[in-house]
């Protein structure tokens, strides 16, 4: 075996086994869930520029499989209701923390302040407490799929693979386009909770801490292998998210083509056909998706079915809209490189402590009172994160999309990104520019277990 363990490849031996007798077990009725039909998340939209929105995370017993499984909701559901904004509307949502632990709110994607009572990840809200977030939208934000999840250090891996998850879609003048706006436009969102009755199903064990959780069922909105049904005449345009705490996904659908026509940041600047798509936590793709024949096919992660596209018609054309994306032209006019240090479970000997198989930025575990980067307003910068570690990790930072120069192996990638994977051995260099805001907020792996046991940075803008 190589001495570098893909995540994937990981999970699919040893750790698998080694996590799924932790939890209680619920067995499936395979036909049964074969015929639910998707159900997509409440749809809310701005008014006259404005969102107002109270949110309650509380736990939840949630129906599943003929029976009901424990979780934290936001207002009692999963997927969250998903929010529907405009470029420069406000945002305003009341946060009641129902639950036993303390919380906050992240709106991943955002580029808007990380200060005050904004995108703020350092913001405490102790248990029967509230907080009133207000997140000013730029009127020049890129439309796109982001998404909404708790971000309080140390308690994120327990409180997202929970449920407490929801989606949030920008839309702008492009969106009016026959082209989008003649479209299934849904939202897929993926997670992998563990089942159980009670919130032991979000205890951490020692696998957690070094490799991330992983739940026994990936879900698709909450469901077991749901059907899509398409209409004719209407357009398969999937938004995709990727809600699990540490799981890699790897989707394909059987018979049917795939156009990329958006990732992390916002639409590509032409649609790109792919047989296959990379959606590591905490990222968002945007597809067409075009059958070339008539029936069911299988929507896969891998080689397991996780739904099923049922259609009565062959795709349309290839998806060509007037107008796509705009991708930024950056010239970077600094540098900096950021190691990421930790052996996991590898190597471990007698007398090593549990910080001892985590892994660390340059070492360092977080640190609230540090500040571990500081850029100066308004640069571009080329940040090279350098992998020596033993195993792969998503690399995400609040606040600023980037472009991938280099994912590793020499090649760029496509689109804007907030979310980066960084292959175990090798160095990624990403593009930012620190634009229109100032202040403090966090960097840190999305592989959320690891986040909570201080794989996270601070990084400050003056």
């Amino acid at each position: 075996m190589s001495e570098y363990l893909s995540r994937r490849s990981f999970l699919g031996g040893v750790a698998t086994v080694a996590l799924l007798p932790l939890t209680p077990q619920i067995f499936l009725d395979s036909a049964a869930a074969a015929t639910q039909t998707l159900i997509e998340a409440k749809r809310i939209r701005s008014s006259k520029g404005i969102l107002n929105l109270t949110l309650k995370a509380d736990e939840t017993m949630l129906p599943f499989n003929g029976s009901k499984r424990w979780a934290l909701t936001y207002n009692g559901v999963f997927p969250a209701p998903t929010l529907i904004l405009n470029p420069g509307d406000v945002l305003n949502i009341n946060l009641i923390n129902s639950t036993s632990m303390m919380t906050n709110l992240h709106t991943h994607g955002f580029h808007v302040s990380p200060s005050g009572n904004s995108d703020n990840p350092l913001v405490e809200i102790m248990p029967g407490k509230s907080f009133k977030y207000r997140i000013k939208i730029p009127k020049d934000h890129p439309s796109g799929t982001f998404w909404y999840h708790p971000h309080h250090h140390m308690f994120v891996a327990k409180q997202l693979s929970a449920g407490l998850a929801g989606a949030i879609i920008i839309e702008d003048a492009i969106d009016k386009q026959s082209e989008f706006k003649n479209s299934s436009d849904r939202v897929l969102m993926f997670a992998d909770p563990r089942i159980g009755k009670d919130s032991s199903v979000m205890d951490t064990y020692m696998m957690d801490q070094a490799h991330g959780r992983l739940g026994e069922y990936l879900l698709l909105n909450g469901q077991l292998n749901p059907q899509i049904i398409s209409k004719a005449g209407v357009t398969e345009r999937w938004r995709i998210l990727n809600a699990c705490s540490s799981r890699y996904l790897r989707l394909k659908v059987e018979g049917c083509e795939l156009w990329l026509i958006s990732t992390d940041g916002g639409r590509l600047t032409d649609p790109i056909k792919v047989g296959s798509l990379d959606v590591v936590p905490g990222q968002r793709v945007e597809v067409i998706v075009k059958p070339l024949r008539k029936g069911a096919h299988r929507i896969l992660d891998g080689d397991e079915t996780v739904g099923t596209l049922n259609s009565s018609i062959l795709g349309s054309a290839k998806f060509a809209p007037k107008l796509m994306g705009t991708i930024p032209a950056l010239v970077a006019t600094n540098s900096r490189t950021i190691r990421i240090l930790g052996k996991g479970l590898m190597n471990m000997g007698d007398g090593q402590d549990s910080h001892e198989m985590l892994y660390a930025f340059d070492g360092s575990e977080f640190d609230p009172s540090v500040i571990n980067q500081v850029v100066k307003f308004g640069t571009t910068e080329d940040w090279t994160i350098s992998n020596e570690s033993l195993m792969e990790h998503p690399f995400h930072i609040h606040a600023w999309s980037f472009l991938v120069i280099d994912n590793g192996d020499g090649q760029s990638e496509e689109g804007l990104r907030d979310v980066v994977n960084i292959p175990p051995g090798k160095s990624v260099t990403i593009r930012l520019k620190f634009n229109d805001f100032k202040g403090v907020t966090v960097y840190h792996c999305h592989n959320l277990d690891h986040e909570d046991f201080g794989m996270m940075g601070i990084v400050q803008v003056v």
